[in-house]
């Protein structure tokens, strides 16, 4: 029986498209007619790529991943030059597109009534500094308490670490198989949460594929950000 419902922040309780499209449209004129969904995907991954390697010895810099990820993401997709200038313009953007995100209505409105019948929870990857903005932004800490949400940065364990949802379970004294995880990332989201022992959903809005060489199978998959919350309303009924 599940006891506990834990979430992914990024791409799961708030679409990030949304900020970054607004971002790149602001300062990037140029694409403001465009449809940028394949391209928020691409800079995605070579943020994930360029992530990995802020973490590896004589690795890159948060700095030069920051400059690196917008360089070779609008290099490789259009045909534009990107400047310096431009680069912390579209951070500066960013990051006051992100002060802007909310919780839509019906998440929120059934987040309330899972946190009356079970323990809730968030397990993130990132830096803590800007998780913690995401966090305060969105008004989670209304709904879930402060001690039931993890930054991978904060206490030096990331997803797919099964370590991470390990002290997860301690924190909600929960034994694995009474665990739900709901993330959009299947090698850190799912993969990271059944290896742990506990269940998983895949929020699959990107409508992405599994690689063959991996085999762990969501017990849930979820195509669109309106069925999140119409999913998660039949765990309280």
């Amino acid at each position: 029986m599940i006891k506990a419902i834990v979430f992914d922040l990024d791409d799961t309780l708030y679409p990030q498209e949304v900020p970054f499209t607004k971002a790149i449209k602001k300062v990037f004129p140029q694409l403001i007619k465009e449809e940028l969904t394949d391209f928020f995907k691409f800079f995605r991954t070579i943020s994930d790529e360029l992530y990995e390697q802020t973490k590896q010895k004589n690795g890159i810099t948060k700095s030069e991943m920051t400059t690196l990820r917008l360089t070779k993401a609008i290099e490789e997709s259009f045909d534009l030059q990107v400047t310096e200038p431009l680069i912390a313009s579209f951070e500066s953007e960013y990051n006051r597109q992100l002060n802007q995100i909310r919780l839509s209505d019906s998440l929120k409105e059934v987040l309330q009534k899972l946190a009356k019948k079970y323990k809730l929870g968030i397990v993130t990857n990132g830096y803590t500094q800007r998780q913690e903005l995401k966090i305060e932004v969105l008004k989670v800490r209304d709904i879930i308490s402060p001690e039931n949400i993890l930054i991978s940065e904060k206490i030096g364990i990331e997803k797919p670490d099964r370590r991470i949802f390990d002290q997860m379970a301690k924190v909600l004294v929960c034994e694995p198989r009474e665990l739900l995880y709901i993330g959009d990332n299947y090698k850190n989201d799912i993969v990271g949460a059944k290896r742990a022992g506990w269940h998983a959903w895949w929020f699959n809005h990107h409508q992405r594929r599994i690689l063959e060489e991996i085999i762990e199978i969501p017990d849930k998959e979820i195509r669109h950000f309106g069925k999140l919350a119409e999913e998660l309303s039949l765990l309280v009924e």
